[in-house]
């Protein structure tokens, strides 16, 4: 329906991608890049701010399998209103969302009234950002407008007498279905551009978000008639959520909480141990996925009826089995994970933590030690390196074979170096790491130098094999280990696209 937005799926003939794919984020895309957020374009067409993005508009997995929050997707969403209307999306909502609603003062561009926004210390300022993307994170509002807002979907789509949605399209937007979860029957999750949760054993529904110095958040009780709206105009991710806390306790301070469902039995239960096993993450950013695997690959273990979900480091998460391979938070009410297999064979756990992927003990061990080798090894490097300057220059004492030593460590120094700049850039990494700058131009090159010195030395190993008897075994085994170790990582971030990345481009 509209080719004009790029989007590429390998599994178009079997599974396309459809308008409930973008809005529930089940179609595969990644989110959107750094450097999509730094173009903050005022004037820019909807189609153009969709172009803009490089990659995020491919299918990374069959859509209606898992899902991935991307900003690209209610984008396309609205392009898809754009091409059925004939009109502008933000036109049309306007005349057709905003106006019935009474949501007077809302826009999806910059107001003149807009609040001035600030980084987590509430007093450095952050300037506003025009996000080419604007149906994902433009809209700006005042407290009374969202309360409107509130009010429709408390009184099941009417407001001042008035029918403005059905309460069947309602329960529609409100209930996920484009997940393989979903389609076990898990209600928790992401609808239309409308999620699901439990909170304290209460069940809401709404949307909540950040964007420059921004965050807000609203959700309401269908069961109970309630409902709120919380923002701050500080990137304080901490004190927000000491505010919805707060606000989530006072609104159900009188309400009864909801009983737990009961806990399976039997056959239920004992399918449980195929569970069992390492599980890798669904990255929600592309650029990602080899930090994920290794930092956020969980342990499943089984005890009795309950599923009990690890993190490499911290308190395992405790799941209490239902029937038909669903689970509850232990101390929760509702289903919120699922155990499903995919079409392509793979056992995953679905829900409110994401997808899970059943991967291999190999796998799994393989990457940490792997990882933990390497790192070691490159630390040890510089280390060593310490020692070896000061002989040289300090205490003017002459290293045999030096270039045995010098070339690993330099090598090692160049992704170092390349971490801390990206890690520099954090601070304002829209304007730093989104456009051409000292950080990402410099990250780009120190990783180019980094693969350079890195196949170098794997030759300097063997120019300088007959020097071998110059340095004790000790120097020329760490020396070549530290070799392999930077072969190992270079691989591995070469492999994910990390090598030569040009942020800015991106």
């Amino acid at each position: 329906f509209i080719p004009e937005a790029g989007l590429q799926n390998r599994w178009r003939a079997t599974d396309p991608i459809r308008l409930y794919h973008v809005l529930e984020h089940t179609a595969g895309f990644d989110d959107i890049h750094l450097r999509d957020y730094a173009y903050s374009n005022p004037d820019v067409t909807l189609l153009e701010g969709v172009q803009f993005n490089t990659t995020s508009r491919i299918a990374r997995w069959r859509p209606g399998t898992r899902m991935s929050y991307s900003n690209i997707g209610p984008a396309i969403g609205a392009l898809a209103v754009e091409k059925a209307t004939g009109e502008r999306f933000e036109d049309f909502a306007q005349r057709e969302v905003l106006d019935p609603l009474g949501m007077a003062s809302t826009s999806y561009f910059h107001h003149a009234d807009v609040a001035a926004s600030y980084q987590a210390d509430g007093t450095t300022p952050e300037p506003y950002m025009h996000i080419a993307d604007r149906p994902s994170g433009s809209m700006s509002a005042t407290a009374a407008d969202m309360a409107q807002l509130l009010k429709m979907f408390i009184h099941r789509g009417a407001i001042g007498g008035r029918q403005l949605i059905q309460p069947t399209s309602l329960d529609r937007m409100e209930l996920p279905q484009g997940t393989l979860a979903a389609n076990l029957g898990l209600p928790i999750g992401y609808g239309l551009s409308n999620a699901s949760q439990e909170r304290d054993r209460f069940h809401y529904q709404g949307h909540g978000g950040g964007i420059d110095g921004f965050v807000s958040g609203y959700a309401y009780m269908p069961e109970h008639g309630r409902g709120y709206f919380v923002a701050i105009n500080a990137g304080n991710g901490a004190a927000f959520r000491r505010a919805d806390k707060a606000i989530r306790g006072f609104l159900t301070r009188d309400l009864e909480a909801l009983a737990q469902s009961r806990a399976a039995t039997g056959s239920d239960v004992a399918v449980l141990a195929d569970l069992a096993g390492y599980y890798e993450t669904t990255p929600r950013s592309e650029l990602f996925r080899w930090l994920g695997y290794l930092g956020e690959t969980r342990l499943v273990s089984v005890n009795g009826n309950t599923l009990l979900t690890a993190p490499l480091f911290g308190e395992p998460s405790r799941w209490t089995a239902l029937e038909g391979g669903l689970f509850r938070p232990e101390d929760g009410a509702m289903a919120s994970l699922a155990a499903v297999e995919s079409s392509d064979g793979e056992q995953l756990l679905q829900g409110n933590i994401g997808t899970l992927k059943k991967i291999s003990f190999v796998t799994a061990w393989g990457r940490w030690l792997l990882a933990l080798a390497s790192v070691l090894l490159i630390a040890s490097s510089l280390l060593f390196a310490v020692v070896w300057l000061v002989r040289t220059y300090a205490l003017s004492a002459k290293i045999p074979a030096l270039s045995i030593r010098a070339w690993p460590a330099a090598t090692s120094l160049c992704i170092v170096a390349a971490i801390v700049v990206v890690v520099i850039a954090q601070a304002s990494a829209f304007e730093r790491l989104g456009m051409l700058s000292v950080y990402s131009g410099g990250y780009w090159l120190l990783t180019l130098v980094y693969a350079a010195f890195a196949l170098w030395s794997v030759a300097n190993v063997w120019l300088n094999r007959d020097k071998r008897a110059q340095v004790t075994a000790l120097v020329w085994w760490h020396s070549n280990a530290v070799v392999a170790a930077n072969l190992v990582v270079f691989a591995y971030l070469g492999y994910y696209g990390m090598i030569g990345l040009r942020f800015w481009a991106y």
